[in-house]
């Protein structure tokens, strides 16, 4: 019997914790700091997925300064 337990964060929970606040993060961004942080490789189109699960009077979307189709995200906190 295995009684070993993992905590290991859902793909949801890690997109909420590194996007919840003030800074604006691009898919990268937020695919490097979910494998720096939490040691998991999760891709671009998934955390875009989770993205859009997320409520929607949460999400704050625009287009990073500097670029014409760079979007970068964060959910309000």
């Amino acid at each position: 019997m295995n009684t070993h337990k993992t905590n290991k964060l859902t793909q949801k929970s890690r997109l909420q914790k590194i996007i919840t606040g003030s800074q604006f993060w691009t898919l990268f961004e937020i695919q490097q700091e979910c494998l720096t942080r939490f040691s998991s490789h999760d891709s671009e189109t998934a955390l875009s997925a989770r993205w859009r699960e997320q409520p929607l009077d949460k999400r704050i979307k625009r287009i990073r300064v500097g670029t014409s189709n760079t979007y970068e995200y964060r959910l309000a906190g």
